[in-house]
């Protein structure tokens, strides 16, 4: 009885661990997933100006694989420069394809012996924004392991075997204002020394009238006020005397 039921104990085991093995193959190649990745720049009008409206943005992935299908939908007005998207890792390849704002880029990364392409970049686009592009102007781009018919070009891990479909990402192109330059603070005038009024003028020459009365004025002439004064004290003197004698 014992032998029997450690029998069954056994084989259920077995069947659960088959179970297991067989429900994680089970799981799509696609479960670890890669994603695709496009940047966003942020440029001043003048900046924009400068590079003659044409901006370049990273493409990049989330995980390591070796091919997939590259497509980015230009959206709000934008344009791709001819030439514009190019493979940036070494060993890799892709040319790209541009129709009515979607450009697609089939690409592959082979090594001997075979390696996976690690996560990050590994291409870029330039676009060309439009002229008319002012300060607060926002312009959408996305990407997508897709062709232009919106057919998936899965990627592919040629290491681990792995394939699926890669996620999308999305990047923007902002237009900001200038910076302004700080306003000077005005100048303050500087402060003038008060004009000397007349009095002091007019004092002097008081002082040099009263230093004339002292001589003796010539016949006919009127006599100054202080000349009058001190006459009139030297007759009433004289007067004085003439009494007292008396």
């Amino acid at each position: 009885m014992k032998t029997t039921l450690k029998k069954t104990m056994a084989a259920l085991s077995a069947a659960a661990v088959v179970a297991a093995s067989a429900a994680v193959m089970a799981i799509p190649t696609s479960a670890a997933g890669m994603s695709l990745t496009i940047g966003s720049a942020t440029l001043t009008e003048s900046e924009l100006k400068a590079a003659n409206y044409e901006v370049t943005l990273p493409i990049g992935s989330t995980a390591e694989f070796n091919s997939v299908g590259v497509g980015v939908t230009l959206q709000d007005g934008l344009s791709y420069v001819k030439k514009g998207m190019k493979v940036t890792a070494d060993g890799a390849s892709g040319l790209a394809v541009e129709s009515n704002g979607f450009v697609f880029m089939p690409f592959s990364y082979a090594t001997v012996p075979l390696e996976a392409l690690p996560a990050g970049q590994f291409a870029q686009i330039t676009v060309q924004v439009p002229s008319t592009a002012k300060a607060g102007d926002v312009f959408n781009l996305t990407v997508a392991g897709k062709d232009s018919d919106g057919t998936v070009m899965e990627y592919k891990n040629g290491v681990t075997g792995e394939t699926g479909e890669a996620g999308s990402g999305a990047g923007t192109i902002t237009i900001v204002a200038d910076a302004t330059k700080p306003t000077e603070a005005p100048t303050e005038a500087p402060t003038t020394a008060p004009v000397a009024t007349g009095t002091t003028a007019a004092t002097t020459t008081t002082k040099k009238a009263a230093a004339k009365s002292t001589s003796s004025p010539k016949t006919g002439d009127a006599l100054p006020v202080a000349g009058v004064a001190v006459a009139v004290a030297v007759i009433g003197g004289v007067a004085l005397v003439a009494k007292k004698r008396k």
